[in-house]
């Protein structure tokens, strides 16, 4: 029976979802420069004619790879904030998954920490504003932290600087749990062993992040 345009569609989805992924990880091992079409295929298990099916070249890949995890990012921001509860709870909950996401799946934060230097191989001067993405991806948290000064929950203050502070302090103790993690691998630590030791750190980098909003 042939499949229906619906189920095309999703299996055209999962097809560009996996070599998505895929290029991730060869993108944080490679770089841009390094990266090719062939071992991102292999990566993600395909042939290589079928990645150039979905992507006409590398630069097409990676500037949907680069739209795709801004956009992602943004979605799950303002989906978290649109949560109901203390505006401390709201960050402390949003500050500690970022942070998991680190021990999760330590290829994302590695290719955000890099893409941002490779995006001129993908866009021409003034075709994105990287300023805007920011701007875009703070409102949650700016109207969030507007939302918990009306209501006495936080200290008073300017919400946009105040937005920078705390992504700014996520940001950094993120690269710290990566740097840690690494070097716990190094040593061998890996399961429980390694979970304990990291749970401390990221305890600290969420309560840290949180503490500039606290009276």
């Amino acid at each position: 029976m042939p499949r229906t345009k619906e189920q095309n569609e999703e299996i055209r989805r999962q097809r560009k979802q996996e070599i998505l992924r895929a290029a991730i990880h060869v993108y944080v091992d490679k770089g841009y420069a390094a990266s090719d079409m062939g071992a991102i295929a292999d990566r993600a298990g395909l042939a290589h004619g079928l990645v150039f099916y979905y992507f006409k070249n590398k630069k097409n890949l990676f500037r949907e790879l680069y739209e795709f995890m801004m956009e992602e990012s943004r979605r799950n921001t303002a989906a978290h904030f649109e949560q109901e509860g203390s505006t401390l709870d709201l960050f402390r909950g949003y500050a500690r998954s970022v942070c998991e996401r680190v021990l999760d799946n330590p290829a994302i934060p590695r290719f955000y920490a890099r893409i941002g230097l490779d995006a001129h191989h993908l866009y021409e001067p003034g075709e994105i504003s990287p300023f805007d993405w920011v701007k875009s991806f703070m409102l949650p948290m700016i109207a969030a932290i507007e939302k918990g000064i009306e209501r006495g929950e936080i200290r008073p203050g300017d919400a946009g600087l105040m937005a920078m502070q705390f992504w700014g302090s996520v940001s950094q103790g993120m690269t710290y749990l990566e740097q840690a993690r690494q070097e716990l691998d190094a040593q061998g630590t890996e399961g429980a062993a390694l979970h304990e030791r990291l749970t401390p750190i990221l305890d600290q980098v969420v309560e840290s992040s949180v503490a500039l909003f606290k009276a």
